[in-house]
């Protein structure tokens, strides 16, 4: 249960007439898109051990939501906009505005709210087509958080991209996946810090699972080339999971 530290602290004060006015906790650090996308020179970016710790403790936060909370919530709308950040850096998820109570008899499904998807950037990609959320898509929209954290792009506009790479975030990591060139997705601010070999297996992880998830729009299975791990990755994956 202590995986509940990991969502925001709130207190609701009933104001006359009904109202209502959200009071929080004071998060000093403030949301983790500012903190990845601060354009002042002056400003330092995150480190990876300290984006390592963010990435694993929403994971918690969100498991706790879809796995132990009761009822069981989806949450619609992960996005690094709705990280907060504590003095340490422990990541606090909040912005509940689309989540939705799982479904007591199918949990694994829920409807959206007034056409709702959620961020530009962060939806999964068979919503539109379905309009019918799953716990699948809250993760994936994690997955797109976690590149995020090792690209330091934002979702919607890559900094670093290519003329010929057409999209967002996901796109290019795939484009550069299709054309063995994942290694310059990652943060060249995170580059020659002994953390060279996790953060490209982390990358390759992350791009599988993403691939995954957009194959099942395209009826690919975990059988077809497209979603093969290189087998150098998949040695070393129980290994990265653990990292803390």
């Amino acid at each position: 249960m202590s995986d509940i530290k990991t969502l925001f602290p709130c207190w609701v004060i009933v104001l006359p007439k009904r109202r209502g006015c959200w009071c929080t906790k004071y998060m000093p650090k403030g949301i983790l898109y500012d903190q990845l996308h601060r354009s002042g020179a002056e400003d330092k970016s995150l480190e990876w051990p300290t984006r390592l710790k963010i990435g694993i403790g929403t994971a918690k936060g969100l498991a706790w939501l879809h796995d132990i909370c009761n009822p069981r919530i989806l949450h619609h709308n992960i996005s690094s906009k709705c990280i907060l950040l504590a003095k340490d850096y422990e990541p606090k998820i909040s912005n509940f505005g689309l989540a939705r109570l799982m479904n007591p008899v199918d949990t694994h499904l829920s409807t959206f709210v007034n056409g709702e998807f959620g961020d530009l950037g962060y939806v999964a990609p068979e919503y539109p087509h379905t309009l019918v959320a799953t716990p699948k898509g809250d993760v994936y929209s994690f997955g797109v958080v976690l590149l995020e954290l090792i690209t330091g792009e934002k979702p919607t506009q890559v900094s670093n991209a290519s003329e010929s790479c057409k999209g967002g975030l996901v796109e290019w990591v795939i484009f550069l996946w299709n054309n063995s060139l994942l290694q310059d997705a990652i943060d060249k601010s995170l580059i020659g810090k002994d953390y060279d070999t996790e953060l490209l297996q982390f990358m390759m992880f992350e791009v599988h699972r993403l691939l995954r998830a957009i194959g099942k729009k395209y009826h690919f299975t975990a059988d077809d080339d497209l979603l093969l791990l290189p087998p150098s990755i998949n040695d070393n994956l129980d290994e990265l999971i653990v990292t803390k």
